[in-house]
């Protein structure tokens, strides 16, 4: 079954409840609560399973609009990666490796990107464990699913090449996540996501596991960050078309300020 499979599933079957058989909470934010799975679950055919790895599930609730929070996720160059870095700061390093699929004005959110990430672990500056840094392909995008929703995705997937060697005092670990959002009412969005990780060491899983957590609840961000990626895209756009037209507009600008300053001491 794909990712998406397992969401038609769990909203049809599951009717969007958590098996707490299976999965124990370990962390919430707001409306978003990131549970982990059970050690010793056995998963049946067909349900998505970990085997054997860390596996998480994110679901619940954020404010704003689905739109403003695709914006927010995606970044597809180095310039975005550290426009978002400043509002989300969900990882301590991150690098764009390379780029496959760019968005277009049809396919605004459509990318997909070779990246990556350094995630700090507790301890590691005690020298104690080492930070795991992971290369991984990393698609977003829109899609339907099964009962017609309008969904956006965000795909994590590792992957090795030989350009890309290992890191001194670092250890490269292995991830797969997707997220999926849906606008719910007018201004909330709901969230399903899931993630398998393999830190490569079972200390490193015991303090990778609530770090990992915090990267799927940094979602309650993206909208923010998304909102102001666009603000500053408009801001940029009117600096540019007032440099275009000989700044008459930084003039006129000028004037008023002076007028205003002047008459009656208000600033």
């Amino acid at each position: 079954m794909s990712n998406l499979d397992h969401y038609n599933r769990f909203i049809s079957s599951g009717k969007g409840q958590v098996d707490s058989h299976r999965w124990k909470q370990i962390k919430a934010r707001e409306q978003l609560l990131v549970f982990a799975e059970r050690s010793g679950f056995k998963p049946t055919t067909g349900e998505l399973s970990g085997s054997g790895l860390p596996m998480i599930l994110c679901v619940g609730s954020m404010m704003g609009k689905l739109e403003d929070l695709m914006y927010g996720v995606m970044s597809e160059d180095l310039e975005t990666m550290r426009f978002k870095a400043s509002y989300v700061d969900d990882v301590s390093g991150a690098a764009a490796l390379g780029s496959i699929v760019e968005p277009t004005s049809n396919y605004p959110f459509q990318t997909l990107m070779i990246k990556w990430m350094e995630i700090d672990i507790p301890l590691a500056s005690m020298n104690f464990v080492k930070n795991r840094d992971y290369v991984y392909l990393e698609g977003t995008g829109m899609i339907k699913a099964a009962n017609g929703d309008r969904l956006g995705y965000h795909l994590l997937h590792s992957v090795d090449f030989p350009e890309t060697p290992k890191l001194p005092n670092r250890i490269r670990g292995n991830i797969s996540m997707m997220a999926f959002w849906r606008q719910a009412k007018s201004n909330t969005i709901e969230m399903y996501a899931t993630g398998i990780f393999d830190p490569c060491g079972d200390v490193a899983r015991v303090l990778a596991v609530p770090r990992m957590a915090d990267v799927f609840l940094a979602s309650v961000k993206y909208p923010h960050c998304g909102q102001m990626r666009k603000l500053s895209f408009m801001l940029d756009k009117a600096y540019a078309d007032s440099r275009q037209h000989g700044g008459a507009e930084d003039e006129l600008c000028v004037s008023r300020f002076a007028a205003v300053s002047t008459e009656g001491d208000i600033l």
